[in-house]
């Protein structure tokens, strides 16, 4: 048997198991059969082995250079550098399917398994649905995106992998984001399950909490990271250029955003029940629409992959989705009523929903942007592009206003907040971002916004470290070490304080965001060798021009030399624009000096001659705090995803 038979027998295998514990499930309900119930479980469980062994026969042919597989010849060749012959299975429509239906087969085995008891109840319904969700994806593959057909006549050689995926981003971004937006189904499932069990109230909460903030991660990692990518490589049109898929896939985010937020009214006060389903729902069904749109959808986008056939199939399910997600609530709406109400608009409560308002807000924004060219040009028969400024100019204040509610919201209390203790919360913070916003108004000629958006910032770490600060001195009263009751008030409350680590990682995101929209620094000149071009505190001069030739690209590759104005040398820098005529496409990778203060960041636009080229070169100020914000990022989710026994223990 060959690898493409072995793999495609293993998918049919996978889908009989799908299907055995969708119909088994029912039925055990039905006739409370738990010996059928359990072997559905199993029969769950089995396909990750399954899926697990059909990507890696996929792998195999990749690294083995089989072009007997289509799939392969299409996205590899015997010139690509070895090491992206690893991550080529998802360079394309069927590869990428064959992985998010095993990361939803991962996903599911470890729901199952870590499944709480207070939630035996839902397990067949879970089965049933997250068997369902798989079931689709190797469905597709199996009918109508085989990535294991074959050639009659093997070829040669490939057509290698698009120029843009051949980069380190690759081994990261585009299987977290796939990930994450698959992974939403993991929650979504646990809700449902629970709403048909009529059990949708603190019993197994924190577990649904638990995987949300695992999925939300996932997903949030994955588009700072595409940023990144976006940021070296300028084929992506800049670090977020608003472009739709990378729009589909900020979206489910954000809903998902506004939903960790709002469980945690739920679990302490029993409140917004029915508005936390619709925000699990809402965020499930847009993440059938970002795969919709990324697979052959109206959409134009650079990182969307060919036109096929498969839009019309996920547009299909993204219907057949929400027509679910709206009969299950219809059906099952008096389960999930709230206990209690906002009791004060001066409450933390009320700040939460204020906080979900805008994200909910910031996402129909983006939406409308996105699917308005489709409406113009179905009704109107005009064709209408829709791009940064729109979203920039509607979105911005509303950014603004919820990182305003992110500083005032930790300072209110439960149920309600008096005038008195309002003042007194407020008082510091709020006095340290007006004083910021005066300094910034006087000495900087730059828009007000930018000087209003930085003392937003101010306001909420100011009041991140003054409420620790108060934590810190309270444990230090009892005799603890101040430097420890750092650590220790974190341990304490890792659920509180690694949500404010994240609010740290958010801020300088934003900090960079601001940087290089307000204060960016801009020069577009031709330079020849020898030739320097003054800009802030640098001086950039062009040492050297050199061609390389290889079988499948032509590279041109510029160095630079950086110094200060006192000629003292900063850095050697190279930028190149390579040229890949197989795919009539260049990739232009830019030049960057990066500091915690700026970047100097230099495009090698277009090379005139051996001796003269046109470069784009600009001070990016604040951008190397973006990045920074990954990893902080990452810290704050672990710290509020650590089990609270290993905690006490350590």
């Amino acid at each position: 048997m060959t690898v493409s038979s072995l793999g495609f027998t293993l998918l049919i295998l996978t889908l009989n198991l799908c299907l055995y514990s969708i119909i088994g499930s029912l039925i055990g309900l039905r006739v409370s059969s738990n010996i059928l119930l359990k072997s559905c479980k199993n029969a769950s469980y089995c396909t990750l082995i399954t899926l697990g062994l059909s990507v890696a026969c996929l792998v195999y042919a990749f690294v083995t250079r089989d072009f007997s597989i289509k799939y392969v010849f299409n996205h590899s060749s015997l010139s690509m550098n070895p090491i992206y012959t690893w991550v080529a299975m998802y360079a394309g429509n069927e590869g990428s399917l064959l992985y998010i239906g095993f990361i939803i087969s991962v996903a599911s085995f470890f729901t199952l398994l870590f499944l709480p008891s207070e939630l035996n109840d839902a397990e067949p319904y879970l089965v049933s649905i997250l068997s369902g969700f798989l079931l689709f994806f190797v469905g597709v593959m199996v009918l109508l995106a085989n990535p294991f057909e074959t050639f009659e006549n093997i070829p040669k050689d490939g057509r290698g992998i698009n120029p843009l995926l051949a980069h380190p981003g690759m081994f990261s971004h585009p299987p977290l984001l796939m990930a994450g937006l698959a992974t939403i189904s993991i929650p979504f499932s646990l809700i449902v399950s629970m709403v048909f069990t009529g059990k949708f109230r603190n019993d197994g909460l924190d577990y649904v909490r638990t995987t949300s903030l695992l999925v939300w991660s996932i997903l949030g990692v994955g588009l700072l990271l595409g940023s990144w990518w976006a940021y070296t490589i300028l084929g992506w049109g800049g670090y977020w250029v608003w472009d739709p898929i990378e729009n589909v896939g900020l979206m489910p985010w954000l809903i998902m955003t506004a939903f960790i937020h709002s469980i945690i009214v739920q679990r302490r006060r029993g409140m917004f029940r029915v508005w936390n389903v619709i925000l699990i729902f809402l965020a499930f069904v847009l993440a059938q629409f970002g795969m919709f749109i990324n697979r052959g959808g109206p959409v134009v986008s650079v990182h969307s992959f060919a036109a096929s056939t498969l839009g019309y199939v996920f547009l299909g399910f993204m219907i057949f989705s929400a027509i679910f997600c709206l009969i299950v609530f219809m059906l099952n709406s008096n389960k999930i009523k709230s206990d209690n109400n906002v009791k004060s608009f001066l409450s933390r409560e009320s700040a939460f929903l204020i906080n979900n308002f805008f994200l909910v807000a910031i996402t129909f924004v983006t939406l409308w942007g996105l699917i308005f060219p489709l409406i113009s040009e179905v009704f109107a028969n005009e064709t209408v592009t829709v791009g940064a400024p729109y979203y920039n100019s509607v979105n911005g204040p509303v950014i603004l206003a919820l990182l305003f509610v992110m500083g005032i919201g930790p300072n209110l209390s439960w149920r309600k907040t008096s005038n008195k203790n309002l003042k007194t919360n407020l008082l510091l913070p709020v006095s340290l971002a007006v004083i910021l916003f005066i300094i910034l108004l006087i000495t900087t000629s730059r828009p007000i916004m930018s000087s209003l958006s930085l003392s937003v910032l101010m306001l909420v770490i100011s009041t991140i470290l003054i409420e620790w600060l108060k934590g810190s001195f309270r444990l230090t009263k009892g005799g603890v070490p101040w430097f420890i009751s750092f650590f220790k008030l974190i341990l304490n409350n890792k659920n509180k304080y690694g949500g404010y680590i994240v609010h740290i990682s958010i801020l300088l995101v934003a900090l960079g965001v601001i940087g290089i929209n307000f204060y960016q620094i801009k020069v577009d000149k031709v330079i020849s060798i020898g030739e320097k071009i003054d800009i802030g505190n640098y001086k950039v001069e062009l040492i050297e021009i050199r061609n390389n030739e290889f079988n499948d690209r032509r590279e041109k590759i510029a160095t630079f030399s950086v110094t200060n104005k006192e000629d003292e040398l900063i850095s050697i820098m190279e930028g190149n624009n390579t040229f890949y005529p197989s795919f009539n496409m260049a990739s232009i990778r830019a030049a960057i000096n990066s500091n915690p203060v700026e970047d100097l960041y230099v495009i090698p636009s277009d090379f005139i001659s051996e001796s003269k080229m046109k470069i784009i070169i600009s001070i990016n100020p604040l951008v190397w705090w973006m990045w920074i914000g990954g990893p902080i990022f990452i810290l704050g989710t672990l710290i509020s995803l650590w089990p609270n026994k290993l905690l006490k223990e350590k």
